[in-house]
């Protein structure tokens, strides 16, 4: 949904470790339909942690959490925490 899918450098993901993360900020039922893709054709969530994370005020966190629980794929839902407790204030 960011408009940044024909910048990602898939030959990158063979650099990816089991220390690592890699994280997919969702924001429609595209992008997460996108984002599954990817991680489920790259065997990604073998390879590493893969992280769900709603774009602020796109992506409805229960919403997101809903389709994770619905589809169960090998993701971790990831909060930007301090926009659930301060939203978008300047300076934090």
């Amino acid at each position: 949904g960011s408009g940044e899918a024909g910048s990602f450098l898939l030959e990158n993901l063979r650099w990816l470790n089991p220390g690592d993360q890699i994280k997919f900020v969702i924001t429609s039922r595209e992008d997460y339909e996108w984002s599954l893709s990817l991680v489920e054709g790259h065997d990604l969530a073998q390879r590493c942690a893969v992280l769900f994370s709603p774009a602020w005020s796109l992506m409805p966190l229960a919403r997101l959490a809903q389709w994770i629980l619905e589809d169960r794929p090998k993701v971790r839902l990831q909060l930007q925490l301090h926009k659930l407790i301060w939203g978008d204030e300047p300076g934090r």
